[in-house]
């Protein structure tokens, strides 16, 4: 059986609605807020409201780091590195109550001493692109992702023996969402957070 991991980046306000959606389907999602900023990109952010941030949580989703104020990890000393982790591990841990948080690093960027300072902070580390973007390689600090679109190749790469797909959604229609769940499902996925996700491909 194939696990998929659906995972939502930035925090936007607008993406609680991905979150009742996924409940009311009786799927997991996994947001990764930027814990820093009021808005981002012009949007405001849920980390803001920690109601709905404690919602997520009650419904059964992740909720991980995007960093605290989303810059490119490969275009900043590693200093300010380590910053950027700490200061979100800290929020997100306090508003979860969970120290086994998760990181989706910003724009996909990471490099061998980015993973060095996130294996300090995170229990796993996704980018997203062309780098892994199937899983085939199991690395916890390097976890592959992708949008919806490459999910046209998924027969192919369900009879090659792929075990964890994840699908990285922005700001897509709630429709597009609920049809990649349909479409998942003809494939009998089983749909998991990105931190159950590690146990599929045995990590």
């Amino acid at each position: 059986m194939i696990c998929v991991a659906l995972t939502f980046d930035d925090g936007y306000m607008e993406q609680f609605r991905y979150a009742q959606l996924l409940y009311r389907m009786g799927v997991p999602g996994t947001f990764y807020l930027i814990t820093g900023l009021r808005e981002y990109m012009g949007r405001k952010l849920m980390i803001n409201n920690k109601e709905l941030v404690r919602e997520l949580i009650d419904m059964g989703h992740e909720v991980g780091s995007h960093t605290h104020t989303h810059r490119d990890l490969t275009r900043i000393g590693i200093n300010e590195v380590e910053e950027e982790f700490r200061l979100s591990k800290v929020i997100i841990s306090e508003l979860t109550g969970n120290d086994d948080i998760g990181i989706a690093y910003p724009y996909g960027s990471f490099n061998e001493e980015v993973i060095r300072v996130a294996s300090k902070y995170f229990i796993y580390g996704r980018t997203m692109g062309n780098f892994n973007r199937w899983n085939e390689v199991a690395n916890r600090y390097a976890l592959g992702g992708m949008g919806a679109r490459h999910l046209i190749k998924l027969p192919i790469k369900v009879l090659k023996g792929i075990r964890l797909v994840t699908v990285v959604f922005h700001d897509e229609p709630t429709w597009l969402v609920k049809s990649v769940i349909e479409y998942l499902r003809v494939f009998n996925a089983r749909f998991v957070t990105l931190r159950e996700g590690l146990k599929c491909l045995g990590l």
